[in-house]
């Protein structure tokens, strides 16, 4: 399949199913992955030269918790779009609800705020949305985060530690050495704070 897209990408030219004569096609192709992809250049699971030929103007989408200032604006967007679909008079967000929403890494990045919003538009009642319509998970995450205020500041610095490991752990599918990087630390620091915190890569 790399091979057919890859030309198809040079030569703008593809078959129909069963068909021998060459069509031509006149797009721009935008790609977008979650995976990475230089990994799989060295493990030989994807070509270099589609690669090459997709990588001609790259753009780094940060994830969601590392651009908090683009949640307002989006959840803004988002109560527009489903109170719209729900039939409903929504003006907005309290500020405690929107608190817990900037609090909350968002693994799942803005196709997870907009199933949050979507879901607390169709569960809500009143003019504004409010912490009661947001999931369970997010209200404990706030709680918990209130909680750790009161801890001395080395568990604090510990609990943040550990949340950002595992953050990292995560979003790199368990890969240590792709998690390191996103942490902006060494793979042998990483492996080190993993083993004395307890933690396992998945």
């Amino acid at each position: 399949l790399q091979v057919k897209l890859l030309r198809v990408l040079q030569d703008g030219e593809f078959y129909r199913l069963g068909s021998s004569k060459p069509l031509r096609a006149d797009v721009r192709v935008i790609a977008a992955t979650n995976r990475d992809l230089e990994r799989l250049l060295r493990e030989e699971k994807f070509r270099p030269d589609l690669y090459y030929r997709l990588n001609v103007i790259s753009i780094t989408v940060p994830p969601l918790r590392q651009r908090k200032e683009d949640i307002p604006p989006l959840v803004d967007f988002f109560i527009k779009k489903h109170a719209a679909r729900e039939g409903k008079q929504i003006s907005g967000i309290t500020r405690e609800a929107m608190e817990a929403l900037l609090h909350y890494p968002f693994p799942g990045n803005v196709r997870e705020l907009e199933n949050i919003i979507e879901r607390a538009a169709v569960l809500g009642e009143g003019e504004f949305l409010t912490l009661a319509d947001l999931p369970v998970f997010l209200k404990e995450k706030r709680e918990e985060d209130i909680g750790a205020e009161n801890l001395p500041l080395t568990e604090r610095v510990k609990k943040l530690e550990v949340r950002e490991i595992k953050r990292a752990l995560l979003e790199a599918n368990g890969v240590k050495s792709r998690a390191a990087r996103a942490l902006g630390i060494s793979e042998r620091m990483l492996s080190y704070k993993i083993k004395v915190y307890g933690l396992a890569p998945r």
